[in-house]
């Protein structure tokens, strides 16, 4: 009996054995206890909160996401570098800082390189300023530095349909962008000004990392979107290339090897459950944060999905 016991004991000690050099994170791809690595993180779609009206533009980038996976990496001492791989045409303008804020704490702690892969732009290009370098693919759109408000009006629309709106409000611009009515000198004013601050704010982000690098500020804050080949001649891209050479980049920043493998990281998916009940889960009091102010490429650009674009196979 004792015998049985010994073997027992021996084989439990070598499963456990086994399962040493995995590491689970929050639901995401074990990672290899004891290997370096070059970080890929995945941010594909429009960057908005969680619930916000831009969400229903499709698939969303969201602050919340975001700093999950910058968590994981930033506490991993084997992620030797980081590569943000871009696929977004922008979105809204605080969701868009506050990710450009996370990014640039992380470039404080590890070399940070950023690789636009067909949409970085806006809001999109925002988010890559952090980065020690930013890399583009040549025929990715990317710039577009400035801000965008969408006001739809369905004044004429409501009276040959008799339908009318009655607002009650505490002052004179509590309802401005009222659909049903239409917008007076003033609050077309207001609203114009909301857009200069917020394109007054990512303007002043975009020269302070690209200073000295951009060749045409007047043409740039026209808000004018650019080829990869086109922001490399202008200065908003530090050269044009494949997530490869970004991630040759990153090892070069970090001292690590040639060989030093990558591994993707990517948001969270939701479980069955919350999607069937209508998505992830939500801190209260955040459920919405609406914002006139919207830093995205306009039109919007299709959907693309991340699997069309030629990424590094997960080492």
């Amino acid at each position: 009996m004792q015998t049985k016991w010994i073997i027992v004991i021996v084989v439990a000690a070598v499963v456990a054995a086994s399962l040493i050099p995995f590491l689970f994170i929050a639901g995401n791809t074990p990672l290899l206890v004891g290997g370096d690595y070059v970080a890929l993180l995945e941010l594909s779609g429009t960057i908005s909160y969680d619930g916000s009206p831009i969400s229903l533009f499709g698939r969303t980038l969201t602050p919340a996401d975001v700093e999950k996976m910058v968590e994981q990496v930033e506490n991993d001492p084997f992620a030797k570098a980081v590569v943000l791989v871009i696929n977004s045409p922008g979105g809204s303008a605080a969701a868009s800082e506050e990710i450009y804020q996370m990014f640039r704490k992380l470039a404080e702690k590890k070399p940070v390189v950023a690789y636009i892969a067909e949409y970085g732009a806006s809001g999109g290009y925002y988010i890559a300023l952090p980065a020690g370098r930013i890399v583009a693919s040549p025929s990715a759109l990317t710039g577009s530095v400035g801000a965008v408000a969408l006001v739809i009006n369905y004044a004429e629309l409501a009276e040959r349909l008799g339908i009318r709106a009655y607002v009650f409000k505490s002052g004179v611009m509590k309802d401005v962008g009222n659909p049903f009515r239409e917008l007076s000198s003033e609050e077309q004013q207001l609203l114009q000004s909301l857009i200069d601050s917020t394109a007054k704010t990512f303007a002043s982000r975009v020269m302070e990392a690209r200073e000295g690098k951009v060749k045409a500020w007047d043409e740039v804050l026209t808000a004018r979107p650019y080829t990869g080949e086109q922001a490399l001649k202008i200065g908003l891209v530090d050269m044009v290339g494949s997530i490869g050479d970004a991630v040759r980049v990153a090892r070069e920043l970090a001292g690590a090897p040639e060989d030093t493998p990558t591994r993707w990281i990517r948001p969270r998916t939701p479980s069955l459950l919350e999607m069937l009940l209508g998505g992830g889960l939500e801190i209260p009091g955040e459920r919405m944060k609406l914002s006139y102010e919207i830093l995205l490429m306009w039109p919007l650009p299709e959907a693309i999905p991340t699997e069309s674009i030629a990424y590094l196979p997960a080492n």
